[in-house]
């Protein structure tokens, strides 16, 4: 009698344990269906976002382009915060080939804007920083004027034009000497969403 009442735990036990694993399987499972893949995740936020309107010029001093969304590090949003994005300004129109997202990446004292382009999975295709950067922060130049203009066409050309007025401290005469610095970048995303950017070295201006 002993045997048979042990035998009927240990079957009950099993029975508990089977459905205990099964009941386990089955949550996991639906918690992978629920949880959105990139394709989908990049979707939503386009939805949630919205597009740019092309032409589109900004100033990047003092704060960029306006911000329209800020990742959540908590939520799923996980295909943007593996590249470090956290305060996108929105998506290029054209989604012929790829999505186009534009966002501010924090610089030393001001925001950087930078394109990064997906696949229609998710898949990071190329990623650059598309404004001149006119030098007149964190730099041995004290600026009394400085600016830095970003333009994106319809046909997702990139142009950007920075300058920089002021003075610089020479160690060899022991002066301050006038400065005007200028700097030009040109861009274009080809069809198979690689970015193209070619920043030219400082030219020397008139104030």
């Amino acid at each position: 009698m002993h045997h048979k009442h042990h035998t009927m735990k240990k079957k009950l036990l099993a029975s508990v344990l089977t459905f205990l694993f099964l009941f386990q399987a089955c949550a996991l499972n639906q918690n992978i269906k629920t949880l959105p893949n990139k394709k989908q995740q990049l979707i939503q936020l386009i939805n949630k976002i919205g597009f740019l309107k092309l032409p589109l010029s900004f100033e990047v001093l003092p704060n960029g382009l306006n911000v329209k969304y800020v990742v959540d590090p908590k939520g799923a949003d996980s295909i943007f915060i593996s590249q470090g994005i956290f305060r996108i300004c929105g998506f290029l129109p054209d989604t012929s080939y790829y999505y186009s997202v534009v966002f501010n990446y924090p610089c030393s004292a001001y925001p950087c804007p930078h394109i990064m382009t997906l696949d229609k999975n998710g898949n990071k295709i190329s990623m650059e920083k598309i404004d001149a950067d006119p030098g007149c922060v964190d730099t041995p130049i004290e600026s009394t004027s400085c600016y830095d203009s970003v333009w994106i066409g319809p046909d997702n050309r990139i142009r950007s034009v920075s300058k920089v007025i002021g003075k610089i401290y020479i160690e060899s005469t022991k002066k301050d000497e006038d400065i005007c610095n200028m700097r030009k970048l040109d861009g274009f995303i080809e069809k198979n969403g690689k970015i193209h950017t070619n920043l030219s070295d400082v030219i020397l201006c008139k104030n």
